[in-house]
């Protein structure tokens, strides 16, 4: 019977390798779990997941809309805060709500000198005005001016070819950059943005406008009437960079006439 039951007898099915394995497997390293976790996929994606270039130029469109708006993304997080150092994104800051001269507010002063070290071309252009007629800064001030005009400011190319028609030898390029400020239909605007800044400076620098080199003066004269707060339309380029001439030097002799 014995040896019956044990010619019957089979041992059972030896359990398969990978099962030991499961047993003597190392527990993982903390790096190990770290780097697994930052692997994962985030289901919900967020803004942080865009571009940095992409970023940035959301950022850049808020600060154009409003300076309130921009200053509450860089004090929301750390992210926002680095990416609003970029020159392109300070670039394109309205400067709708910055006085002209930030007198006794520390803060703006050191906004808007990081505004001008980026570029910034409304920057440039309140600070080449300053320069040139409220600190007779004349090379500052036409460097500013300069830098500004050629980002395509209207207001810097305005007031800078009013100079350069006043001065020997750049009258060419004075009637040049004030029919581009015409041919985009931006006389009054840039007439209004000068007043607003000239209002609260201390003015060092004055302007000698030359005589109008026009032979039908008076002809023109009569035939446009009075002057108006625009003047974007004009028969005669010379005599509507005189009239520009005349209306700056009256404005910096406290003699506003329209």
């Amino acid at each position: 019977m014995h040896a019956r039951f044990l010619n019957t007898f089979k041992p059972s099915t030896p359990l398969r390798p990978f099962l030991f394995a499961l047993s003597t497997r190392k527990p993982r390293t903390r790096n190990q779990i770290k780097r697994n976790r930052r692997t994962k996929t985030n289901p919900f994606p967020t803004i942080f997941s865009l571009p940095n270039e992409l970023i940035a130029e959301v950022v850049a469109r808020v600060a154009a809309t409003s300076a309130n708006d921009f200053f509450n993304v860089v004090l929301s997080c750390k992210v926002f805060n680095r990416i609003a150092e970029d020159n392109y994104i300070l670039r394109h800051v309205t400067l709708e709500k910055f006085p002209v001269v930030p007198w006794g507010s520390t803060e703006q002063a050191f906004f808007l000198d990081k505004c001008k070290r980026s570029g910034h071309p409304e920057a440039l252009y309140r600070e080449g005005v300053i320069k040139y007629f409220s600190f007779a800064k004349v090379e500052e001030g036409l460097n500013c001016l300069n830098s500004a005009a050629k980002i395509g400011h209207l207001g810097a190319s305005y007031v800078l070819g009013v100079i350069l028609l006043c001065v020997e030898k750049t009258e060419e390029e004075g009637r040049r950059l004030l029919s581009y400020v015409r041919s985009e239909s931006g006389i009054g605007e840039s007439r209004k943005k000068l007043k607003d800044i000239i209002s609260v400076t201390w003015l060092k620098m004055r302007l000698k406008p030359k005589p109008n080199s026009c032979p039908m003066q008076e002809q023109h004269r009569r035939r446009r009437g009075w002057p108006s707060d625009s003047d974007d339309e004009v028969d005669c380029e010379a005599c509507g960079c005189h009239s520009e001439v005349d209306f700056v030097c009256n404005l910096l002799r406290g003699i506003i006439t329209y």
